[in-house]
């Protein structure tokens, strides 16, 4: 099952440069073998955006435990983690990724009760993870999904997910391809907006087959879809909700209706062979510290998990996501999601023809 990464604004997404081949993520250089005992613990986190706010956070880690995070960027985890078990430490991973590690039994269950800040954390997304008492990650940070429009090429405003169905919307719309979770989401949002309920899946197919007339392009890295945007070759995009926040001087207005929304999680998940458990807790501990969540908030430019958190006008001014956004939040059942991709992926590219 692949899932594709998208990340903020215009960047691009880094690419890893390999299992195996350890960037320092904060310290020097030496022997990059994390075995029992050693200060170092060793991460799986993706490259561009993140890695950049990784190794800007984690001297503060080091400074304060004395434990070296090293990082070495790359998607596709969960093959890896069954690969080379003992490898690494920790793991960032999506939601339906660390669901899927859980249950391939490459992941430990998280020990809640090790988690300092559990109890504050956005409640969809902690409830998003869990699945038969067993929590796959621990959420770090998310981003809400969201409409971009042109204000000069919709001849009406924006306010709910059901306008994307509007005619004069015709061959407008840009979506992110499956099997990427962005636009599978409309299957979940169709659900909601015409059918009896969020599990109506049936209703939300229907609804996605009557959008593919006002369907132009589709997508598979984010910055593509906010390219073709941001250069008036469509008026709508349905992606991560911050991205438009650049466009705004270019005239795009950034729509999470008030209906709710789906979201993306950011989570530290730790692999069944990791050697350094304990200081694994102790680095999650740190990134969910209140002072960790604003400087990640502010590198990644993504919202923090945590609700004690009070971020700074600087970085609020990068983000949508507020109190009230975090709360109508839809509920996403990450097992479930992912044991759909690959069916609804077939379904997908048998209704665009991808």
């Amino acid at each position: 099952m692949t899932t594709t990464l998208s990340r903020r604004g215009l960047l691009s997404l880094g690419v890893g440069i390999g299992a195996g081949t350890l960037l320092a993520a904060c310290g020097g250089d030496g022997d990059t073998t994390a075995g029992a005992g050693s200060t170092r613990i060793v991460a799986r986190c993706w490259g561009g955006v993140w890695e950049t706010a990784l190794r800007k956070i984690c001297p503060d880690f080091t400074a304060r435990s004395g434990v070296e995070v090293l990082n070495d960027p790359g998607s596709d985890t969960v093959p890896l983690l069954q690969q080379k078990p003992g490898q690494y430490d920790l793991a960032w991973l999506i939601g339906n990724e660390a669901a899927r590690g859980l249950t391939a039994g490459v992941l430990d269950p998280v020990d809640t009760s090790r988690i300092e800040k559990w109890d504050s954390l956005v409640k969809r997304l902690a409830d998003g993870q869990t699945n038969g008492g067993k929590v796959s990650g621990v959420p770090i940070s998310y981003t809400a999904s969201g409409i971009l429009y042109k204000t000069d090429k919709v001849p009406f405003r924006i306010t709910s997910w059901e306008d994307l169905w509007r005619p004069e919307l015709k061959g407008q719309v840009a979506l992110q391809n499956a099997p990427s979770i962005g636009g599978l989401f409309l299957v979940f949002t169709g659900a909601r907006v015409f059918g009896s309920g969020p599990t109506d899946y049936e209703a939300g197919w229907k609804a996605v087959e009557r959008l593919k007339d006002n369907v132009q392009f589709l997508f598979n890295t984010s910055t593509d879809g906010v390219n073709k945007l941001a250069a008036g070759s469509v008026a709508a995009v349905v992606t991560i909700a911050d991205q438009g926040i650049p466009l705004k001087s270019r005239g795009v207005e950034t729509v999470v209706p008030a209906e709710g929304s789906t979201w993306s999680v950011q989570n530290i998940t730790i692999p069944a062979a990791a050697k350094n458990k304990d200081r694994v807790y102790d680095f999650i501990n740190f990134m969910l510290s209140d002072e960790t969540q604003v400087k990640w908030a502010r590198e990644g430019k993504a919202a923090p998990a945590s609700t004690t958190a009070t971020l700074p006008s600087d970085v609020t001014a990068n983000l949508v996501e507020t109190p009230q956004i975090a709360e109508n939040l839809w509920p996403i059942d990450w097992y479930e999601f992912g044991e759909n991709i690959p069916e609804w992926t077939t379904r997908w590219q048998r209704i665009f023809g991808s």
